[in-house]
């Protein structure tokens, strides 16, 4: 069983020298009492099932909560050249200097995953369960600090343990309070349209993917016991990459 609700905002503007530019937002809450049973095909690490007889205890946040998203894209023709509002009397040498240019882009913001956390060893007993642990510091499962000083230790490791053997622990299936690293990606392109003949025409582009280099980092590890438990160790995406693109049109 599964439920979302969301608040959604779409904001667009046109500009009269050509060009729209678009924002999206949502905030948004997922509730489920399980989740994929792929998670090997996940980027994200996926909570487990603890006791497969009491699905109702198993309702929290889904792994794959997104509290908050936002999406800004643009695509603008800067209002330089021929026709244009500015320079607009250009000649033919300096028009082809000026003009033409566009630029465009997509920038994503979204907070990051919500953790589930598992113990190392299955203390159950049940058939086909996980194991949860318990929270002995509710109050104090987050860490301040930026992701940079917290790589060793993401969250309060302290703030959980393992539960007695033939026992369920009482952490959530997901927990709410600790997240993974979000996203803030910035991907760019800077293109030019050269006029060669009335028919002939060449578009020059570059493309900045990530274009300020920043790393998401990935999940922490959430087993409880073991040796990598709180600390982050993966990239969860793909550093600044460039590429030229060239389109000759007749």
């Amino acid at each position: 069983d599964s439920h979302w609700n969301s608040l959604q905002v779409r904001a667009l503007k046109r500009f009269k020298s050509g060009g729209i530019l678009t924002g999206n937002y949502t905030w948004a809450k997922l509730i489920s009492n399980t989740d994929t049973l792929t998670s090997w095909l996940e980027s994200h690490g996926t909570a487990g099932i603890q006791n497969w007889n009491n699905l109702r205890a198993e309702k929290s946040l889904a792994s794959f909560d997104v509290t908050h998203r936002a999406v800004i894209s643009y695509v603008l023709q800067l209002p330089f050249g021929k026709s244009r509002h500015y320079l607009a009397n250009a000649g033919p040498f300096l028009d082809r200097v000026i003009g033409g240019w566009s630029v465009n882009g997509i920038t994503t913001l979204q907070s990051g995953f919500p953790l589930a956390l598992a113990t190392a060893t299955n203390q159950t007993g049940s058939l086909g369960g996980g194991s949860h642990p318990n929270v002995v510091d509710p109050s104090h499962k987050e860490l301040s600090g930026s992701a940079q000083s917290r790589l060793n230790k993401w969250f309060n490791t302290a703030a959980f343990a393992s539960p007695p053997a033939y026992t369920f622990g009482n952490e959530s299936r997901v927990d709410g309070q600790i997240r993974g690293h979000g996203i803030a990606n910035w991907d760019f392109t800077l293109g030019k349209a050269i006029p060669i003949t009335e028919r002939v025409s060449f578009d020059l582009k570059a493309e900045v993917f990530n274009t300020f280099n920043r790393v998401q980092f990935g999940d922490p590890g959430t087993s409880v016991g073991s040796a990598t438990y709180g600390v982050v160790s993966s990239q969860a995406n793909n550093p600044r990459q460039i590429q030229l693109a060239g389109r000759l049109s007749f």
